[in-house]
């Protein structure tokens, strides 16, 4: 906010109890006054102290936030309060959220896991072996994967004549796709080498058939984990739609109960008082002189030397730029 000549500053004090709804009545529905921090002006070592502040109401708007997902909260009047029931009906929407959740979780798990394989194994597509029946082999260790260019000229270079054997089966921009062979008794040695080639192993438990076997049952296995999550996501979507009637008033309620808390922030308390201050702009003085009136028991003083001096030094920044 700049400051201007017309700005006022404007200090309010009154009994602890009477806070919060001040900052409802005066501050918050005003629309036109500008909070500041009381304790920025006060000495502290005068008993002065921000009041206590328990975000609750911050908190269920991140609950409520968090239940909406993608789906936007409709602006509407908020409710009186966050009753019993909603309480219990928001927990039992969470719960219900949350087991959802899981079951999208688990889904695309299962989807990244099906679409990497079928990736992967498409790279083989011209090996008509099963890959099942190669891993089983006795004397023989076989291990599909990727090998990059640098590691493919390291083997050549320097283990072309290892007990190493590489097929290569298909190429693209991470490197060489293809087999590696190795005798069983050679094993440790050569996965210490294959480490060293940055061979990247492809891991797909309980793959079966040939490679090309392998990718159509991935692919179908894809199409049926889509419709399920597809299933997964509107069910999620009809659970928020079904609370919205009760949600969307409490996310109204919290939404205003947080901004209070917000400002109650700005306060400085000392014994059973209060003390706060506000910038206004001179047109909106008697109206919100009217609203500290209307609810009673609160003090008023117009503090136009700090106001002037925070004017004077934003107008020096201001050219100083």
């Amino acid at each position: 906010m700049l400051f201007e000549p017309k700005m006022q500053l404007v200090w309010v004090n009154g009994p602890i109890g009477r806070l919060t709804d001040f900052l409802e009545r005066c501050c918050l529905d005003q629309g036109t006054v500008h909070t500041a921090r009381a304790l920025d002006n006060m000495n502290p070592a005068a008993g002065y102290a921000a009041p206590e502040t328990s975000g609750e109401w911050s908190a269920l708007v991140a609950r409520l936030e968090a239940a909406a997902g993608e789906d936007s909260l409709p602006l509407t009047h908020p409710c009186e309060e966050f009753s019993p029931r909603q309480r219990q009906l928001l927990e039992e929407l969470e719960h219900q959220l949350a087991e959802s959740d899981a079951d999208l979780k688990l889904l695309n798990d299962q989807l990244i896991l099906c679409r990497t394989g079928s990736e992967q194994f498409r790279q083989f597509s011209g090996l008509e072996v099963p890959v099942d029946q190669l891993e089983q082999c006795r004397f023989v260790q076989v291990r599909f994967g990727c090998m990059p260019q640098r590691g493919l000229e390291m083997l050549q270079r320097n283990y072309s004549k290892d007990c190493l054997l590489f097929l290569p089966c298909g190429q693209n921009e991470q490197g060489c796709w293809g087999v590696c062979l190795t005798p069983m008794v050679e094993a440790a040695r050569m996965d210490g080498v294959l480490a060293e080639l940055r061979f990247e192993p492809v891991h797909l438990p309980g793959a079966a058939g040939t490679p090309a076997q392998i990718v159509e049952n991935l692919d179908r296995n894809i199409r049926l984990l889509e419709a399920e999550k597809a299933a997964a996501l509107d069910h999620r979507a009809a659970l928020w739609q079904q609370a919205k009637p009760w949600a969307a008033p409490l996310y109204a309620l919290a939404c205003r109960r947080a901004r209070v808390e917000e400002l109650r922030r700005c306060a400085a308390v000392r014994g059973e008082r209060f003390f706060y201050c506000v910038w206004l702009r001179q047109p909106d003085l008697a109206a919100f002189e009217a609203a500290c009136r209307g609810l009673g028991q609160l003090d008023l003083l117009p503090d136009r030397v700090l106001a002037r001096r925070a004017w004077e030094q934003e107008t020096a920044r201001s050219e100083g730029k």
